[in-house]
């Protein structure tokens, strides 16, 4: 009778559960981990049924003839295609002066585009504790991936969205640097989706550190013989998770005469993401954070619709001095729980500048003073506040999937950075309070259709002067709608 040892066997079982070498490696890589993980192998013998997985692959399938570098230990290419109708029509506040024909002065402004974004990833592993990833994206701009059919068919430029290295010092803490991700939990309320930030970044999740206690399960060695049991720790029903980030957001020259000019930009940002999950599936999360941007002047920004330094004397959504630093304190979270047997998540976000009366001032006064030669202020509490709430139901993983969210928003004018909140809702644009509708369904595992509409329009309706209205405005608008139909694809 046949005899085998357990790593013979563990090699078999990899090998029939994987299905194939060529188009499941992936899972028998998985399963492998599964059986170190509980003992079953050990981390040397591990790396053995790998090491043999690599070669048969080399040797019996095409795609095994691709020579990776021996540092890689793993190497997963992705991307994905979204094709995209959308139309904007904006109310200004003030008359635009691009508008006056003989018909005289118009606030409204329309536009209809036909768009796509293609985003191409490589993630990779070296070793047990390095990792990172290259993404190219098809457009500049930081807060968006779209481009816009026109010119006569013109062909396409390709940048480069994120590059990075990761590092797992433990099992409970993480080093990024580069360009990658966003590492926070947040909302578009704060922080668009498509942008990448650039610089260092930290995570520490202390429920997966060791504090002692768990079960155990028996192992064996490689000769069949039992060994000491490996510990398996219980699954903690609560998470606690501190996020920091400190980013490089404009590189401005030393040798500047104004000290903001010769200053250059940074953004820090620190959160603890705390969650529970009871016994009944309901999961409560909530990450109160810190976000801060110093005095220091922006320029060369590519969003869909940049807020940045224009040069002196000109009236523009430039903000100089004391309005240029942010300290804004954060509150997002969300509750899920199942409804009526479909996903459910109540969701929200705050968002409060402490340094809002100065940023407001700024923006909405450019020569106003009293008589005792001080600029009268023109500030609002609600100019310092945004917030939002919402719920989503349903989730996008598999064909016949649906989901659809709502939200509502009120952005006041000194709140959050224009720069790096979401460049879909009102375009990007402050001082607005509206709503965000969307659904989306699974055709295939693959393919999504989607369509969202925003709606938005002014929070205060007397700001009529200042760097609020003029030029590229920061809140310039009496309405704005939005609407999107996507078509997405995942490969």
């Amino acid at each position: 009778m046949f005899k085998s040892s357990p790593l013979q066997f563990a090699v078999a079982l990899t090998l029939l559960a994987a299905g194939s070498l060529t188009s499941h490696a992936q899972d028998a890589g998985a399963l492998v981990d599964k059986l170190v993980k509980k003992g079953v192998l050990s981390s040397q013998e591990g790396e053995e049924v790998r090491a043999d997985m690599m070669r048969d692959f080399a040797t019996q399938t095409p795609a095994g003839k691709i020579n990776l570098n021996s540092s890689i230990t793993e190497l997963k290419l992705y991307g994905d295609l979204r094709l995209r109708y959308q139309y904007d029509n904006k109310d200004d506040q003030r008359p635009r002066a691009d508008s006056t024909p003989a018909g005289g002065n118009r606030n409204d402004s329309q536009r209809s585009r036909y768009r796509f974004r293609l985003r191409l990833n490589a993630d990779f592993k070296l070793g047990d504790s390095f990792f990172g990833g290259v993404e190219l994206a098809s457009a500049q701009a930081s807060d968006s991936g779209n481009q816009t059919f026109q010119d006569g068919f013109s062909d396409y430029s390709i940048f480069i969205s994120k590059a990075y290295l990761g590092w797992n010092v433990t099992d409970y803490a993480t080093v990024l640097a580069g360009k990658f991700g966003n590492p926070f939990y947040t909302t578009d309320l704060v922080w668009d989706n498509d942008i990448n930030p650039t610089g260092l970044a930290q995570s520490i999740a202390f429920h997966k550190m060791h504090f002692g206690g768990g079960a155990a399960a028996a192992g064996y060695s490689k000769d069949g013989k039992s060994h000491a049991p490996a510990e398996v720790l219980a699954v903690p029903n609560w998470e606690l998770t501190l996020n920091a980030g400190q980013f490089i957001y404009d590189d401005n020259p030393e040798s500047a005469f104004d000290n903001d000019s010769s200053t250059d930009a940074f953004i820090f940002q620190t959160q603890l993401v705390a969650a529970y999950k009871f016994n009944n599936g309901v999961k409560f999360t909530i990450a109160p954070g810190w976000f801060y941007t110093n005095a220091a002047a922006y320029s060369g920004f590519e969003n869909e619709n940049s807020f940045v330094d224009a040069g002196a004397g000109t009236n523009v959504k430039a903000i100089s001095g004391a309005g240029r630093e942010m300290n804004v304190l954060l509150l997002p979270g969300d509750v899920s729980f199942m409804l009526g047997g479909v996903k459910t998540k109540f969701l929200w976000d705050l968002a409060w500048n402490l340094n809002g009366e100065d940023r407001a001032n700024n923006v909405l006064s450019l020569t106003s003073v009293d008589a005792n030669g001080n600029v009268a202020s023109q500030h609002s509490d609600e100019d310092d506040f945004a917030f939002l709430v919402g719920v989503q139901l349903g989730e996008n993983k598999k064909q016949g999937d649906w989901s659809a969210l709502a939200n509502y928003r009120q952005t006041g004018i000194a709140a959050v950075d224009p720069n790096l909140n979401d460049s879909d809702f009102a375009l990007s644009e402050m001082n607005t309070r509206g709503f965000k509708l969307s659904l989306a369904y699974n055709f295939t595992d693959f393919a999504v259709g989607a369509v969202t509409y925003f709606y938005a329009w002014n929070l205060r309706d007397d700001l009529t002067a200042g760097q609020s209205t003029f030029g590229q405005s920061l809140g310039d608008s009496n309405v704005i709608q939005v609407l999107q139909v996507d078509f997405s694809i995942k490969f």
